[in-house]
C-alpha cells in the first residue's frame, strides 16, 4: 500500500514539473504583446502660445507683459474594458516681458477631448498662477493631471485625440495667426 501514495507524489510531481515551464512560458507571450498606444495628445499650432500685452498700449514688444509655450505634453495610459486612464504632463514655458509690473503671470489652458476631425467630446479649462520670484525673467511649469475616456460605442479609439492648449481671447489668437508664416 505504501507504494501507491508514492507513485502518485511522482506523477504530480511530473506533472507540475511539467506545467511551470508550461505556464511560464505562456506567461512570457502575454507580456511580449506591446500595450495599444496611448491616443495621440498634442497642441494645435495656433494654441500652442500666449502674449498678453499691457492694457491700453500697443502691440510692440515693449508693451508685453508675459508670454509662453507649451514645450511639451506627455502621456501614459492604461486601457480596460470601459475606456482608457490617461496620464497627462503638460510643460509650460512662460517669459517675463518689460511690461509686467504684478510679477505673477494669470493664464488658461485646457484639455479636449477629439472623436473624429472637429467633434470636441468634452472640454477643461484650468487656471494657472506662475509667480516670479527673485529676478527671475523664465520658468517652466509642469501641470500634471488624469483623465478619463470612455470607449466610445461605435468605432473604439481610432479617431481619438487629446488636445492641449492655452485658452485664447480672440485677441491673442489672432496675434497668433498673424506670427506664423
Amino acid at each position: 500500500m505504501t507504494a501507491a501514495p508514492a507513485m502518485r507524489r511522482f506523477a504530480l510531481a511530473t506533472l507540475s514539473a511539467a506545467l511551470v515551464p508550461l505556464a511560464l512560458s505562456l506567461a512570457g507571450c502575454a507580456s511580449d504583446a506591446p500595450p495599444p498606444p496611448c491616443p495621440p495628445a498634442g497642441t494645435p499650432a495656433p494654441l500652442d502660445s500666449f502674449t498678453q500685452f499691457a492694457p491700453g498700449g500697443g502691440r510692440d514688444l515693449t508693451e508685453v507683459r508675459f508670454s509662453g509655450r507649451i514645450s511639451s505634453v506627455q502621456t501614459i495610459c492604461e486601457y480596460d474594458e470601459k475606456g482608457v486612464d490617461i496620464d497627462l504632463a503638460v510643460d509650460i514655458r512662460v517669459e517675463r516681458g518689460p511690461a509686467d509690473k504684478s510679477r505673477q503671470a494669470d493664464l488658461q489652458y485646457f484639455v479636449a477631448v477629439e472623436d473624429g476631425p472637429g467633434n470636441i467630446t468634452a472640454k477643461q479649462v484650468f487656471d494657472v498662477a506662475v509667480p516670479f520670484e527673485g529676478n527671475s525673467r523664465r520658468l517652466a511649469r509642469r501641470e500634471e493631471l488624469s483623465l478619463r475616456i470612455p470607449t466610445p460605442a461605435d468605432r473604439g479609439f481610432r479617431q481619438t485625440r487629446v488636445l492641449v492648449g492655452f485658452q485664447l481671447s480672440p485677441e491673442q489668437l489672432e496675434f497668433n495667426r498673424r506670427q506664423r508664416p
